[in-house]
């Protein structure tokens, strides 16, 4: 139950990781600082379908953890952790209590326990709203 605690108390920092598929492309980025991969590779590496993955990425952007090239010439993009920033005080955290399989299942629990009660809704929402707002400016 004390893990359980610990990592709950961590997640209510972190408003960006809402479920699985953004805990294991934060896990992927984190044993992969710098990336160049296409995103149907880095769905086929990560287990989810292309729109999923896409859209939890488009949040781990909005939330300065990563940042992606914008070369439209090639199917490839260059990601990159940002290891300073928002992210800085929990993201080593969430690392740590998620780098085992015991640790990764114990705060997928957690988040399923949240999504299920509709604690992350709320998050959900203003983080797509934050990653449409960003790609807007990004294309403008």
């Amino acid at each position: 139950m004390a893990v359980k605690s610990t990592i709950e108390r961590l997640l209510d920092r972190v408003s960006i990781i809402r479920d699985a598929c953004d805990l294991d492309l934060v896990l992927f980025f984190s044993r992969h600082p710098r990336t160049l991969i296409s995103s149907e590779e880095l769905a086929r590496f990560v287990g989810y379908d292309r729109h999923r993955t896409a859209r939890s990425l488009d949040s781990l952007i909005a939330g300065e953890i990563v940042r992606r090239s914008q070369n439209d010439g090639h199917a490839a993009r260059m990601y990159v952790v940002e290891t300073v920033g928002p992210a800085g005080g929990w993201l080593p955290s969430l690392l740590s209590a998620a780098s085992t399989r015991e640790g990764r299942a114990a705060v997928i629990g957690v988040l399923a326990t949240r999504s299920a009660s509709g604690q992350t809704d709320v998050r959900a929402a203003n983080g797509d709203r934050v990653a449409a707002r960003r790609l807007r400016v990004a294309h403008a």
